[in-house]
């Protein structure tokens, strides 16, 4: 049976969120990444080297209900970004366009607190906080990241068009235009000096 009619099957019942443990009931696929997935998208290349030495964190976790990828449908995942730093960058998730670049993107604020940074293709980003019962719309031919600046899980529910797919190499050559690090106790978003834009 298709993916898609399975699932269709599936959501006739209504699907579950832990918002505890921000995992999705009956998800049909689940990503998690550690830092050795993530090492080329920090700034600091040294200081991931020397946390691999001695361990692999993991990042975050995501788990998805996909629908297919025709056009029409909708998917949605749960995604669980854990709280650290590598060095004095906080964790955040790789960031991407859509492979199809005009689709946009709904979040929804389960627990936690972060940022999503949210950048065009000419470098230009602004962010918005994530919190509780907070609602983050990305518009169409953006980028978004997420980033937990505080000290628990960072959980929230992202609902998208099926057919939108996910570019991340883009991201891995140009990096983000700004940074997300802790300074004097404080979180600041800075100028990410390695970011190409061209």
């Amino acid at each position: 049976m298709p993916i898609a009619v399975i699932s269709l099957k599936n959501i006739m019942n209504a699907i579950k969120i832990d918002t505890k443990t921000g995992k999705l009931e009956n998800y049909t696929k689940r990503i998690v990444r550690k830092l050795s997935d993530m090492k080329e998208f920090y700034f600091n290349k040294s200081v991931v080297d020397e946390i691999l030495s001695k361990n692999d964190p993991v990042i975050y976790e995501v788990y998805a209900f996909e629908t297919g990828d025709s056009v029409g449908n909708l998917s949605f995942a749960t995604t669980i970004l854990y709280p650290g730093k590598i060095g004095n960058e906080f964790f955040m998730t790789k960031g991407h366009f859509h492979e199809k670049r005009d689709r946009a993107e709904i979040y929804l604020g389960l627990s936690g607190s972060g940022l999503m940074l949210i950048m065009d293709d000419r470098g230009n980003a602004y962010h918005v906080k994530i919190k509780p019962h907070s609602v983050i719309y990305v518009p169409p031919n953006h980028a978004h990241r997420a980033v937990n600046t505080g000290k628990e899980k960072l959980i929230f529910l992202a609902i998208y068009p099926s057919d939108a797919g996910h570019d991340y190499g883009t991201i891995l050559e140009k990096g983000f235009s700004k940074l997300v690090i802790e300074e004097n106790n404080s979180v600041r978003i800075i100028d990410n000096p390695k970011f190409k834009n061209q």
